[in-house]
């Protein structure tokens, strides 16, 4: 059965946007404002069962992702660098490394990242992520990538510290052109993050397999809603960063 983990809802997820909206319907009536209250609360579900049909929530996400098509690593051009972001990246490893045609291995960022190297598209991997980076520094080398082609950086808990702070590693190296690994969706955001901070980007999305419920697309399920927040995460995020002027 499926269970919401509560404590770990955010302003993207669904159910907390319907608990915003029911509490402006709510303030609507309390000022007197029946009609737009009382719409306001016919909303709120409404939502909700949108943001669970799968033909909704897929359609956003492709929307997000369909600028920029995931192909096979030796079809990039060479950059100075590879750039492979933290978060996603860390699949199961064995899944990752287990398929030669490196079908599997491309599922994960720190994995397509390697088959980049490995297809000599850049001679130097800056891996990026607070909590990832030393993890994924862990598998390449245990997949033969030298120590001396791959630069940390430890220090990032968002993609804008990410942009900043690879960018300050990739200026003393020399590196100006990158080839940008995340998730497709995480995409839009993360290289206009980097494009902000002056380096030419080559977005290069791992080639995650979409998630897909059983069944009909039109049957809403609650197990979509997460992939409607993943999705709305980075709509709110992408606004954000443009607001600010980080992307």
């Amino acid at each position: 059965m499926y269970v919401f983990d509560l404590a770990n809802l955010s302003i993207s997820h669904p159910i907390t946007q319907a608990w915003l909206l029911g509490a402006i319907a709510l303030l609507c009536i309390v000022l007197r404002r029946y009609r737009l209250g009382l719409g306001i609360a016919a909303l709120a579900p409404l939502w909700l069962l949108l943001c669970a049909t799968p033909a909704f929530a897929h359609g956003l996400q492709r929307c997000l992702q369909g600028q920029y098509a995931t192909q096979p690593a030796v079809d990039y051009p060479r950059a100075d660098a590879i750039v492979v972001l933290g978060g996603e990246a860390l699949a199961d490893e064995k899944d990752s490394w287990r398929d030669e045609s490196g079908d599997a291995i491309a599922n994960s960022r720190v994995g397509f990242g390697y088959l980049l190297f490995r297809a000599s598209r850049a001679p130097l991997v800056v891996l990026s992520g607070e909590n990832d980076a030393k993890r994924m520094a862990a598998m390449l080398e245990r997949q033969g990538v030298p120590s001396s082609a791959v630069r940390l950086e430890t220090s990032s808990h968002t993609t804008y510290e990410n942009a900043r702070n690879s960018a300050a590693i990739l200026r003393g190296d020399g590196a100006h052109t990158v080839l940008l690994v995340t998730s497709p969706e995480h995409m839009p955001r993360a290289a206009a993050s980097f494009e902000k901070q002056g380096l030419h980007v080559i977005p290069a999305p791992a080639l995650l397999p979409p998630v897909r419920a059983p069944g009909s697309e039109w049957e809403p399920r609650r197990a979509v809603l997460w992939d409607a927040s993943h999705t709305l995460h980075e709509y709110i995020g992408l606004w954000v960063y443009r607001l600010r002027g980080w992307a």
